[in-house]
């Protein structure tokens, strides 16, 4: 009998370049982007424009992110994409 190895990434983690440019914008993605379903970390550094996301790509897609960063008003690009776990 054969048995059917599945291999399910659970997390991945994204960096987006992105045009927040004060610390103001830095929270407003802060308290917005780290309740999007699946959002296990998010890391927003101002002064290097980058946004880190850590996520379930069962949850959620860098497409989705993407669309809720563009939301708030600000342009998200990836700039790295990882498996982590």
């Amino acid at each position: 009998m054969k048995h059917l190895l599945i291999v399910l990434i659970s997390l991945v983690q994204v960096v987006f370049a992105s045009t927040i440019h004060c610390d103001k914008c830095g929270m407003k993605v802060q308290e917005n982007i780290g309740f999007e379903k699946g959002v296990k970390d998010l890391k927003v550094d101002v002064p290097g424009k980058t946004i880190t996301v850590v996520f379930n790509p069962s949850k959620t897609d860098t497409l989705k992110l993407m669309k809720a960063i563009n939301k708030l008003g600000y342009e998200a690009e990836v700039i790295e994409y990882k498996v982590i776990k």
